[in-house]
């Protein structure tokens, strides 16, 4: 009897253990919400777009996405809180490709570039950058201002975002042409916009937001960035056009902690793809400055690689470092 029971109880416990691990093994993913630390302030356009996005990504899995936004050292703290995270698929970040690239070249990061993440996909990108001066100034064309700054060196005060792709391109046109002009940093496109509208600076390079400042009078815009020219100023000719080598083009997208499995990674890609064909992200879309950018997890890594490189070639040649601050792998 003794040895029958302890048979029977050694079967309840291997029939037990079956149970639990297929009930482990049968787990799908996602089982709860999915939290997405952005980069952005709640509102700017990048922002508008993700949270569209997420939101049909969150019907297509049935869980939600929860938007999660941290800020400080620089746009660095974000992503460092997802490169530390369990690498599970319920922590991911929204941010800039500058955000992990530009941003580690400059300063030291608390992550490797590309090796702490997983890219997922990019979903849109800001191209439309511009160069724009006060409606009063004397310049009409972009050939105008660089003769006036050619023949004028340390005069020309231009407003600028350290390190942003903004302030590349105007490293670029002034490393072509020979220029000296006087780099004045501003704390985003808008404080650098506002510069220019209160005579504080000569120009500025801005952020994609720049057309409604156009369309009512206060400023004018000079050259964009872009790779093409603006929908919303055909007019206004791009850097490309005008001799140039040069576009800023920064995408936009998903990311999470190195380490995920191959299965999360197809099923927040396939997801956050899905978010793109809503209506409600078409939507957002129109009411934005942004361009849209998709890339697949393979070509969104693929593009960080070759930023990471790129860009150490561009801040090398204008002086920003000698070496980066952050190893990328």
């Amino acid at each position: 009897m003794r040895k029958k029971g302890l048979l029977m109880a050694i079967c309840f416990l291997i029939i037990a253990n079956m149970l639990f691990f297929t009930g482990v093994a049968g787990a799908e993913y996602p089982e709860k919400e999915i939290t997405v630390i952005s980069m952005s302030d709640p509102g700017q356009s990048s922002d508008i777009l993700a949270r569209a996005l997420v939101e049909g990504a969150g019907k297509y899995l049935q869980k939600p996405f929860v938007m999660e936004y941290k800020q400080g050292a620089g746009g660095m703290l974000p992503a460092s809180v997802v490169a530390a995270a369990k690498p599970d698929g319920y922590t991911i970040c929204a941010l800039p490709a500058s955000g992990i690239i530009e941003g580690a070249l400059r300063q030291k990061a608390p992550f490797k570039p590309l090796k702490s993440f997983t890219p997922i996909m990019s979903f849109c990108a800001a191209e439309h950058t511009a160069t724009v001066v006060a409606p009063d100034a004397p310049w009409k064309t972009f050939k105008e201002f660089v003769d006036y700054a050619k023949k004028n060196p340390g005069k020309v005060k231009m407003g600028i975002s350290p390190g942003s792709g903004m302030h590349i391109a105007m490293e670029f046109v002034a490393h072509q042409d020979g220029i000296n002009w006087v780099n004045v940093p501003f704390q985003g496109g808008a404080a650098s916009r506002t510069a220019v509208m209160g005579h504080h600076v000569d120009a500025a390079s801005t952020s994609v937001d720049w057309p409604p400042f156009l369309e009512s009078g206060q400023l004018r815009a000079l050259v964009t960035h872009g790779m093409t020219r603006s929908p919303r100023s055909p007019n206004v000719p791009t850097l490309i056009e005008l001799g140039y080598n040069f576009s800023a083009v920064v995408p936009y997208g998903f990311v999470g902690p190195a380490g995920l499995s191959p299965d999360v990674i197809a099923k927040l890609e396939t997801a956050l793809t899905k978010g793109m064909e809503t209506p409600e992200w078409k939507a957002a879309l129109q009411k934005v400055y942004m361009t849209p950018f998709f890339l697949n997890n393979k070509d969104f890594g693929r593009h960080l690689r070759e930023r990471w490189i790129e860009q150490e070639k561009l801040f090398k040649q204008f002086g920003f470092i000698k070496e980066p601050a952050t190893q990328p792998e």
